[in-house]
């Protein structure tokens, strides 16, 4: 019973990580879209 168990976590582990790796990559591409925009809103005399 042990060795089932022992698989069904490890074949959950290969499926969650990869999930998560991706899930992280797609939050992080709008936070640099608005470090641009602000950067560029930064730019010139006045502001």
């Amino acid at each position: 019973m042990n060795i089932y168990v022992f698989w069904i976590l490890f074949l959950a582990l290969w499926a969650i990580v990869p999930l998560m790796i991706i899930k992280g990559r797609v939050d992080e591409e709008p936070k640099i879209q608005t470090s641009l925009i602000e950067k560029s809103k930064k730019k010139g005399w006045f502001n």
